[in-house]
């Protein structure tokens, strides 16, 4: 099994959050660094979740019995640590039981994985196979086809993104994202296809998304609305 280091395992975790967060800002609430603006409202509105919404949220996610995740939240655990277990039981394809079993006071999530045996093709496969569910849920793309865009390397955002202004324009999803370009936003492919801003602006709330503009310190490559 190929070692993961405890920074590599806290990236890839998060990792996650970030991919999920992508339909879902629930899951961006996990995300513990470089937060945008509105990254930050969105935590502050899920600090009012109720334990069983925070906890259905999980189920939905992770496959976990919304159940005995209000079981471990009644024990005491954290929803950050659950979120953690809840993930490492998807990757290994163990129970939460079993994972949770695992995790002492002496020791990390690190360990928990290694212990596991889960390698980092594993952790990626289940970070694409969550990205891919959202997406499916969210804008009704087929599953297959967000996985195969997913290991292509397109970002969840692009093509959620893709998938909207595709259905607004009958055009296949692929020829959306070939007009995605590094220098260019998805307000400027969505006026080059003809669609107007009220109908780029709902497709944009429906997404949960917020449009913004590049500031001094984005990546000319970086995603952008």
């Amino acid at each position: 099994m190929k070692m993961i280091s405890r920074k590599t395992l806290a990236a890839m975790i998060a990792g996650t959050f970030i991919i999920a967060g992508a339909a879902s800002p629930f899951i961006a609430q996990a995300v513990e660094a470089q937060e945008s603006p509105s990254a930050y409202h969105q935590k502050q509105g899920q600090m009012k979740m109720s334990p069983e919404e925070a906890a259905k949220r999980i189920s939905e996610t992770f496959g976990v019995e919304q159940s005995t995740i209000l079981a471990y939240q009644n024990n005491g655990m954290s929803l950050k640590d659950i979120r953690k277990a809840a993930f490492l039981a998807k990757a290994s394809g163990k129970s939460m039981e079993d994972v949770v079993s695992k995790k002492t006071a002496d020791n990390t999530w690190k360990d928990v994985c290694k212990t596991l045996g889960i390698t980092k093709e594993q952790m990626k496969a289940t970070r694409q196979d969550i990205a891919a569910n959202h997406l499916n849920k969210k804008t009704g793309i087929d599953k297959e086809t967000a996985l195969d865009l997913l290991h292509q390397g397109y970002h969840p955002r692009d093509i959620g993104m893709a998938k909207e202004l595709s259905k607004n324009t009958n055009q296949p999803i692929n020829d959306v994202l070939s007009l995605k370009k590094i220098n260019n936003t998805w307000s400027d492919v969505a006026s080059n296809l003809g669609v107007d801003k009220d109908t780029f602006k709902k497709d944009l709330k429906e997404m949960g998304y917020a449009p913004h503009h590049r500031g001094p310190h984005q990546e000319i490559g970086q995603s952008r609305i």
